[in-house]
């Protein structure tokens, strides 16, 4: 099934990896909520995708205390069915800037997770006790926040008929840089990386031991995609081109294997919601570490993709 009719809330939506999981979803035919607290993200992110008519931007934090008021002012007209909270935020990133080929220029000062207070030069033993406590799970705390607000909210979808029916989904994308030394990450990134794992593990442990959130018939599908290659990543290095691109299927949203992975995922977050009712894979642990891998994946969780949406716009992260 297609997620036509559905409304899926996209956190950290509006960086390389969320507007690849914002665009697929849109692309499955589903509502798009993306929140940010800048405007000007927010506007980029909507240029970028060509404009399209079911995203739905909303200027907002989900951080403690900011959360509820976003959330209650962005579904005060729209359900919610599923929310795809990325987790690999790029709040560690240098003070540079970057570039998206054809669009726009990326500063990483925009980006909403700044306002986290923490300190990406700074060496880990060089922190105070109380600011390790404050920074180290900051991140964990963003998502805890949204969703602690977000999945009471969480709203089961049936289709017209009554027979394709859909439980509820929440998946969190997350990056597996962490923990490898030379990774490039700091210390602080590599801390709050894990926390947010963390997190997902306890969610998706317990969720998948109730059927419902607030004692509604809601059973919440919780599963976490991680993402062991870069996800700006063209084509796998060790896979062989000619027949790499060859083999793309017919049936794919990709016209080639030239998508950036960053679109893939978007892709596998439109199928995972779309198979949100599967009782196999409840808290599944999906981890990616190859092409292979992902096109695995897209073909075990198909999604049907709405034939009257024209196809947006591609764009490729440089750095």
């Amino acid at each position: 099934m297609s997620l036509v009719n559905q409304t899926c809330w996209v956190v950290g939506g509006v960086g390389v990896v969320g507007r690849g999981i914002t665009r697929g979803l849109l692309q499955s035919g589903a509502n798009v909520i993306v929140n940010s607290r800048s405007e000007e993200r927010l506007d980029k992110l909507r240029e970028s995708l060509g404009n399209p008519s079911n995203l739905y931007l909303v200027r907002g934090s989900l951080l403690p205390g900011r959360a509820s008021k976003t959330v209650a002012d962005a579904l005060r007209d729209l359900p919610v069915h599923h929310v795809v909270a990325h987790g690999a935020v790029r709040w560690w990133a240098r003070n540079t800037a970057g570039t998206f080929k054809n669009h726009y220029e990326y500063k990483t000062r925009c980006d909403e997770t700044y306002s986290l207070n923490i300190q990406p030069n700074q060496r880990l033993l060089d922190y105070r006790p109380e600011e390790f406590i404050n920074s180290s799970a900051q991140l964990a705390s963003l998502h805890f926040s949204a969703a602690q607000e977000l999945i009471p909210r969480i709203q089961f979808f049936s289709s017209h008929s009554g027979k394709d029916q859909s439980s509820a989904s929440y998946t969190f994308v997350t990056g597996d840089g962490s923990g490898k030394p030379g990774g490039g990450n700091t210390a602080m990134a590599d801390i709050n990386s894990h926390h947010v794992w963390g997190l997902s593990a306890a969610l998706r442990n317990e969720l998948t031991g109730s059927s419902s959130t607030d004692g509604s018939n809601v059973m919440v599908n919780c599963r976490e995609i991680r993402l062991g290659v870069p996800a700006h990543d063209i084509i796998d290095p060790t896979a062989d081109a000619a027949s790499d691109l060859s083999s793309s299927s017919s049936s794919s949203p990709s016209s080639s294997k030239l998508s950036p992975l960053s679109e893939e995922i978007g892709y596998l977050c439109a199928g995972l919601a779309s198979s949100a009712s599967r009782t196999d894979d409840k808290g599944r642990l999906i981890h990616i570490q190859s092409r292979k891998q992902m096109d695995q994946l897209l073909e075990e969780y198909k999604v049907d993709f709405d034939i009257n949406m024209n196809p947006l716009p591609h764009y490729y992260c440089e750095s």
